[in-house]
């Protein structure tokens, strides 16, 4: 009787927590990515300890926990740029409207 390969207990979460690095990327995405790769990491480790226990699905798991994790975390970084240029600019809007404020009013 042959018995039924199971996955890597931590394949099937890093593959979500890469999902929701995607879905937050604005927000927490590098969080979820950290932790999408740091799940697949352990989970990697235990598959190649014992490649014969688990099935092949684990693999593919871990293969789009990965993908997912990079793309969530190079959108986060792209996101957290433009976030940083857009208060930049603002500010400089800010200063550039003081700094004709000072004029005196002219009457018109």
């Amino acid at each position: 009787m042959e018995t039924r390969k199971k996955m890597a207990p931590e394949a099937m979460s890093a593959m979500i927590w890469g999902i929701a690095s995607i879905a937050a990327m604005a927000t927490f995405g590098f969080i979820a990515s950290f932790i999408a790769f740091s799940k697949r990491k352990k989970a990697l480790a235990l598959y190649e300890a014992n490649p014969s226990d688990y099935n092949e699905k684990t693999l593919n798991l871990l293969k789009t926990a990965k993908t997912c994790g990079t793309i969530g975390l190079i959108t986060s970084i792209v996101f957290t740029i433009f976030w940083i240029l857009y208060i930049v600019l603002i500010v400089y809007l800010v200063s550039e409207a003081n700094s004709y404020s000072s004029y005196p009013y002219s009457g018109y």
